[in-house]
């Protein structure tokens, strides 16, 4: 098989463009894309308006600063799960991945804690940002009784 200059040259031009398709598409990455693609990996498709997830990240970032990965690592996952290659976290080093696994556990949490998602009467109800509620348990009496 003989390479010729203009196969060359097209090969080379289209690692470049490739390239450069990978870097725009991770550069317009967000905290919210890194937020809906975990959340959805493990809850399926979430009917939830932009600005509910916008705020839901804003107080997440808010509660847990240290959590969040670093932004090369959230790209990376980001953009690895939205192209549905999950498996590519099993390559990361250890760490990375635990503390892949620990994010995920606090966006679930919280998830759970700031929104209504366990609190919607049909699984087809938008998910609402609530914001904190000291307790969740919709029997829990916390008036103060004088005996």
């Amino acid at each position: 098989m003989k390479i010729t200059r203009r196969t060359a040259l097209a090969v080379v031009a289209g690692g470049i463009a490739s390239a450069g398709v990978a870097a725009a598409a991770i550069s317009s990455l967000s905290d919210e894309d890194l937020v809906r693609v975990t959340l959805e990996k493990y809850f399926g498709p979430l009917n939830m308006r932009i600005e509910h997830l916008q705020q839901f990240v804003l107080e997440f970032q808010n509660r847990n600063p240290w959590v969040f990965p670093s932004a090369k690592l959230a790209e990376a996952v980001t953009l690895a799960e939205t192209v549905k290659l999950g498996k590519a976290r099993e390559l990361l080093p250890s760490g990375k991945q635990s503390d892949l696994r620990n994010f995920d556990r606090w966006v679930i949490a919280e998830f759970h804690m700031l929104t209504d998602y366990a609190w919607r009467s049909s699984p087809n109800d938008p998910v609402r940002f609530t914001g904190w509620h000291p307790c969740t348990n919709p029997f829990a009496n916390l008036e103060q009784q004088n005996a």
